[in-house]
C-alpha cells in the first residue's frame, strides 16, 4: 500500500504546472502593442467611435470656401387684400365691415350703400355726405360722429348710440332707429319721413325744421327736445314723453298722441 503525504515539493510542482498552463492561455489572447496593421483590418470595419478624440480632430480638414448663392425661390401666393374679404371694404385706408374700428375715421363722401357695419366703432368719425343707403349699423357706436347730409334712407340703426351726433340735413327716410340713443343729437332739417323710432331715447335732441311725417315715435323719449317748426303730420306719438319739449310752430296734423305726456306735463287723452 502506497502512503501519500503532502510535501513542499509536491505543492511547488503543482503550482509550476498551473503557471505554465495559465501563461500559454494568456499568450493566446493577448495582442502586443503596434501589432495590428492595415492588413489585419477589413475595409469598412473601423468606425469613428473606435478612434480617439485626438485622432478624429486630426482627420478634420479646414472649412472650405463659401459656395455661390443659390437661385431665389419662387414667390409665395399673395395674401387676401381687404377689398376681397367677404363683407369687407377698404375706403380711405380704413377697413370697413362688421366690428370695424373706425374711431375718428374720415369717411367723408364715402360710397357705402348696403354696407354692413354691425357693431362698428364710429365714435367721432366724419361721415359727411356719405351714402349709407340701406346700410346695417345695428349696435354701432357713433357718439359725437358727424353725419351732415349723410344718406341713411332705409338703413338699420337699431340700438345705435348717436349721443351728441350731428345729423344736420341727414336723410333717414324709412330708416329703422328703434331703441337707439340720440340724446343731445343735432338733427336740424333732417328728413325722417316714415322712419321707425319706436322707444328711441331723444332727450334734448335738436329737431328744428325736421320732417317726421308718418314716422313711428311710439314710446319715444323727447323730453326737452326742440321740435320748432318740425313737420309731425300723421306721426304716431302714442305713449311718447314730450315733457318740456318745444313744439313751437310744429305741425301735428293727424298725429296720434294717445297716452303721450305733453310739454306741460299733462297726459293726452
Amino acid at each position: 500500500m502506497i502512503k501519500t503525504r503532502l510535501t513542499y515539493a509536491n505543492v511547488m510542482s503543482t503550482f509550476a504546472v498551473f503557471l505554465g498552463l495559465g501563461g500559454v492561455s494568456y499568450a493566446a489572447i493577448t495582442i502586443p502593442n503596434n501589432s495590428v496593421g492595415s492588413a489585419q483590418i477589413k475595409d469598412g470595419q473601423v468606425m469613428s467611435a473606435d478612434l480617439s478624440a485626438g485622432t478624429r480632430n486630426a482627420l478634420k480638414g479646414h472649412a472650405g470656401a463659401k459656395g455661390d448663392k443659390g437661385d431665389s425661390g419662387t414667390n409665395g401666393t399673395n395674401g387676401a387684400d381687404g377689398t376681397t374679404l367677404p363683407g369687407m371694404k377698404v375706403v380711405n385706408g380704413y377697413l370697413l365691415g362688421k366690428n370695424a374700428d373706425l374711431y375718428y375715421a374720415n369717411l367723408t363722401g364715402a360710397n357705402l350703400p348696403g354696407m354692413n357695419l354691425f357693431r362698428a366703432d364710429l365714435r367721432y368719425a366724419n361721415l359727411n355726405n356719405a351714402d349709407l343707403t340701406n346700410a346695417t349699423l345695428t349696435n354701432a357706436t357713433l357718439n359725437s360722429a358727424t353725419l351732415t347730409n349723410v344718406n341713411l334712407s332705409g338703413a338699420n340703426l337699431t340700438n345705435v348710440n348717436l349721443t351728441y351726433a350731428v345729423l344736420t340735413n341727414a336723410d333717414l327716410t324709412n330708416a329703422t332707429v328703434t331703441y337707439s340713443t340720440l340724446a343731445n343729437a343735432t338733427m336740424t332739417g333732417a328728413n325722417l319721413t316714415g322712419a321707425n323710432l319706436n322707444s328711441a331715447y331723444m332727450y334734448n335732441a335738436h329737431l328744428e325744421g325736421a320732417n317726421l311725417s308718418g314716422a313711428n315715435l311710439t314710446n319715444v323719449n323727447l323730453n326737452r327736445a326742440t321740435l320748432t317748426n318740425a313737420t309731425l303730420t300723421g306721426v304716431n306719438l302714442s305713449g311718447a314723453d314730450l315733457t318740456n319739449a318745444d313744439l313751437t310752430g310744429a305741425d301735428l296734423t293727424g298725429a296720434n298722441l294717445t297716452g303721450a305726456q305733453m310739454p306741460d306735463g299733462s297726459i293726452h287723452g
